[in-house]
């Protein structure tokens, strides 16, 4: 699996304000929310980040381990593998608790980080009717190696409404005529400013149900509309670096806009995206701050 290291500006920002105050000495651990949680034997295990929730879309996943009295205890070896289960349809509508078939999403191998066990996962659905999230993990403590099966957790629809919503897109070839399913989500700025903000954009290959490692070879071309109006406001180039794809994008004003992206390949040559149908279809993101 290919890596994705993009750290939320906000989590970022608080550990740098613990390590340089020199008056708060509170470890960086005690900013961070839990998402979910499970006891096992003295300890509690916890998928944390700096919200507090999941979302669709990009997210942080820091793993953390507590002692019954709070105290944190240090974690030796650790792994996380997010999956989804997905429910069969009731025939009416509606969705039975039976499960269909299971798939994984987008997520880097857990890391140490400093003294954190953190890992990045682009969830491309939420938790609802069709189906529930839960991670599968292992962590070693005082030498000590335990396994959880499942750990529940609900991913919840983006709130920020800046970083627009993950895309879904296929692409065909002489030997994968049904198509290649691609996801692609925007990553960074999180907060956008009225003038220049580097935009990061993270195209991600679905290999299987398990397997998403990031697409580096393409260039993307971006043009900048606002939303209901079609004159083009400003075109900008994506290169890939450092896990997404990157460059300078121009918003005139704080508004709506719409982000139209137009894929090449290495050879340059334009990759015409379709849909589930076989249909061409304009891969876009929407957005507004």
């Amino acid at each position: 699996m290919r890596t994705f290291s993009y750290f939320s500006v906000a989590l970022l920002s608080t550990v740098a304000l613990v390590s340089c105050s020199k008056e708060d000495n509170t470890p960086a651990e005690s900013f961070l929310k839990t998402v979910a949680e499970v006891k096992v034997d003295e300890y509690t295990i916890r998928l944390q980040n700096a919200s507090g929730s999941f979302v669709m879309g990009y997210n942080e996943v820091v793993l953390t381990a507590v002692k019954s009295s709070g105290e944190q205890v240090a974690i030796e070896e650790a792994t996380f593998f997010p999956e989804m289960e997905m429910y069969k349809s009731d025939n009416n509508g509606g969705y039975t608790k039976e499960v269909n078939h299971r798939h994984s999403c987008p997520h880097t191998t857990l890391a140490k980080v400093g003294d954190q066990w953190k890992s990045q996962a682009l969830f491309q659905m939420t938790t609802g009717a069709t189906g529930s999230w839960y991670a599968k993990l292992t962590y070693k403590i005082a030498g000590v190696s335990k396994t959880i099966d499942r750990l529940d957790f609900v991913v919840k629809a983006q709130t920020n409404t800046a970083l627009g919503k993950v895309g879904r897109f296929k692409v065909t070839s002489n030997t994968n005529p049904d198509g290649q399913m691609h996801l692609y989500a925007i990553v960074a700025p999180e907060k956008p400013i009225a003038g220049d903000n580097q935009l990061a954009l993270g195209v991600w290959k679905m290999e299987n149900k398990n397997s998403f490692p990031s697409v580096t070879d393409f260039t993307i071309e971006v043009k900048i509309t606002e939303k209901g109006n079609t004159a083009v406001l400003s075109t900008s180039e994506l290169r890939y670096s450092d896990s997404f794809y990157r460059g300078n994008v121009t918003y005139p004003k704080k508004g709506s806009y719409v982000l139209t992206y137009t894929m090449k390949d290495a050879q340059g040559n334009v990759i015409q995206p379709k849909d589930n149908a076989g249909n061409a279809v304009i891969l876009a993101s929407e957005i507004s701050f």
